[in-house]
């Protein structure tokens, strides 16, 4: 749909970030990838997170290679990027790829976390273009609940991806 070869890289525990993800992907034909835990970490994800760790991955990582421009989608955890996504940026070739970064979390906004997550990927050789966070799943609430404004997070998220690219390429 676009004049860039792009793709979504994302990881998801909940199902906000996939939700969103998938929105993205359908609404603006970008390829999706989805981070897979080799084992489940669900009860120290947020401990991982706070110290800046990784978490192992299912292989093979996706392969990036043939992609001008990326938007990797992740949780917040303790206001970091989640395990997996710290593994994944940490051993995926970003060089010189321009990328955008989504956080996931529990509020609207979460400039640490992005901060930190643009940090991460500028270290790996990445070209941050932009950040954007979203509100997702909260604690005792239902992926059902919140479902519908997820795919319009998606959805907005296309358009901002779309005018990005057309001010850039």
């Amino acid at each position: 749909m676009i004049g860039v070869k792009l793709c979504a890289v994302y990881y998801s525990r909940s199902g906000s970030t996939k939700e969103i993800a998938e929105s993205f992907s359908d609404s603006i034909g970008a390829e999706l990838f989805k981070l897979e835990d080799k084992k489940p970490l669900k009860s120290i994800s947020g401990l991982y997170a706070l110290l800046g760790l990784g978490s192992p991955l299912k292989e093979p990582l996706p392969d990036i290679g043939s992609f001008e421009f990326l938007v990797l989608l992740t949780p917040i955890y303790a206001w970091h990027p989640s395990p997996q996504m710290n593994t994944f940026v940490n051993n995926a070739d970003l060089k010189g790829k321009s990328v955008f970064l989504v956080g996931v979390g529990a509020g609207e906004t979460n400039e640490k976390a992005l901060k930190r997550f643009s940090a991460k990927a500028e270290k790996a050789g990445a070209k941050v273009v932009g950040t954007k966070n979203f509100k997702g799943l909260q604690i005792k609430q239902d992926l059902k609940e919140v479902k519908s404004n997820l795919i319009e997070s998606g959805k907005q998220l296309a358009g901002i991806i779309e005018r990005l690219v057309q001010q850039t390429w």
